[in-house]
């Protein structure tokens, strides 16, 4: 088996600018995440940068060479069920990133003594789904219009979850 040109490592404060730009690029696609293009880069990036230096947040980064790839952060870890929100660059999809990050959050999850972790995705991105269903995602409920567009009606999302403990 071939080994991956990218590696996934703990996010950083270095990481926080490259990423937003990575969300730009994903959120520019205009399907697959619930942000809306555009947005303030630097006014994200601070956010970003707060909540993770202060521990809100926890995360992780995949890197192909010195390029960031895909990023996956758990929002508000002191909850406990805490969601997260994972992207991945469209030159990189289909390459086991997303999984690879998964499995880093749902090791997190496990050795934080967490019940479940929890996502949002819309019911029509049936690749996410799947992904999520392979690593043991259910779906929990949707939530029809949940997500307010300004370029048109509202989108339903999809709640799914992941027990931390086998079975």
């Amino acid at each position: 088996m071939t080994r991956p040109s990218w590696t996934v490592r703990p996010e950083g404060e270095r990481d926080v600018d490259a990423a937003v730009k990575l969300l730009a690029e994903v959120t520019i696609e205009g399907t697959g995440v619930a942000t809306q293009w555009p947005f303030d880069l630097g006014a994200r990036a601070r956010t970003a940068r707060d909540a993770l230096l202060q521990r809100r947040n926890v995360g992780w980064v995949a890197l192909d060479g010195h390029r960031l790839v895909g990023e996956l952060v758990v929002f508000e870890i002191d909850r406990d069920e805490p969601e997260f929100g994972m992207i991945v660059a469209a030159t990189h999809r289909r390459r086991g990133i997303g999984a690879a990050l998964l499995e880093h959050a749902i090791a997190w999850a496990q050795a934080a003594g967490k019940p479940a972790l929890a996502l949002r995705v819309f019911p029509e991105n049936l690749g996410a789904r799947a992904l999520y269903e392979r690593l043991g995602f259910v779906e929990v409920e949707l939530q029809r219009g949940a997500v307010a567009r300004r370029d048109g009606p509202p989108r339903d999302a999809l709640i799914m979850r992941r027990p931390s403990a086998p079975g």
